[in-house]
């Protein structure tokens, strides 16, 4: 049985946080769209216009510099943070 080839970097955003992403660049005025659930080069020239004002390398990637400017930092699972959270 041939083994899988390893994977690096970071896994592709799903459908919701395209949207999530895009709904933060359009309530800014970035994205002249109805956001949706796939990325466009539209989204991504939206990005990089964001990059820019926000003092970031603008190269139209999801970062998650970009993500923290836009308020959608990491997505973190809340119930395995409390149960990592020692009880008093």
């Amino acid at each position: 049985m041939a083994a899988q080839p390893q994977r690096y970097g970071q896994p592709r955003p799903t459908e919701e946080r395209y949207l999530e992403i895009q709904q933060a660049l359009a309530s800014r005025g970035y994205l002249q769209r109805e956001p949706a659930s796939d990325w466009r080069p539209d989204c991504e020239e939206a990005l990089k216009r964001f990059q820019k004002d926000q003092n970031l390398p603008p190269n139209g990637r999801i970062t998650a510099l970009s993500l923290i400017a836009l308020g959608l930092g990491p997505k973190r699972n809340a119930d395995a943070v409390t149960a990592a959270v020692p009880s008093p």
